[in-house]
Parts: C-alpha cells; structure tokens; sequence
C-alpha cells in the first residue's frame, strides 16, 4: 500500500524547504521515521508551477493498516513536524490518500439490472 500525504509550503519558503530536505538533517530525519514506523519514504514531489494544483506530494509504501497507527507515537513525525512547521502553509487543507495497486484491490461492479 501507498500513502500520499498532500500538503501547501508558504511560497516564500519553497525554495529553503527544499534546501532542507535534500540537506543531511533532512534525509537522516526521514530514514529515522522509516525505523521507527515501519514506512518507506519514497520521494517528495513538487508541483511544476502552472500544471495544476500547487501542492507537495509525500509518497510513502506502507505494509500494512496497522502501520498508519504508530505515527500517532511517534517522536521523530513530531521532531518533523516541529523542524518544518514554518514552511507550512496551514491556511490550506491537507490530506492524505492510502492506495493500493491494480491487482491488489477490490473493485465492486454495479448492480445487474431488473
């Protein structure tokens, strides 16, 4: 399973926040989150400005459901958090999607017809 979490950085602050995570503080508080959680950072995806919605995409590969219940005790998604809150844009919403691959979802087809 893959979980995409969609979220807004300040515009000012695009440029520094991208400097930080491609900075050692950055990847090593990444590969901390991975041991500690069980998910598998993939990347992160910036917008190229001018084709659609102008927000930042964090991929990551997620074995199972429970996995998505120890980032409520994790230290290290706090220490994110804290480290990188104020390149956030918090007026914005943000959201995360679980998905799954082709083969390894349920599709249900609509109903026959009386």
């Amino acid at each position: 399973m893959f979980l995409a979490s969609k979220y807004y950085v300040k515009t000012e602050k695009m440029a520094e926040y991208q400097k930080w995570l491609l900075s050692s503080e950055g990847k090593d508080l990444l590969k901390r989150f991975e041991k500690e959680s069980g998910f598998k950072y993939i990347d992160t995806y910036f917008p190229i400005l001018g084709f659609g919605d102008d927000a930042i995409i964090d991929w990551y590969e997620i074995p199972n459901w429970a996995t998505l219940d120890k980032i409520r005790t994790s230290k290290t998604m706090q220490e994110y958090s804290d480290k990188t809150w104020d390149f956030m844009d918090t007026t914005r919403f943000v959201s995360s999607v679980v998905y799954r691959s082709t083969s390894d979802v349920q599709v249900f087809a609509p109903p026959k017809k009386k």
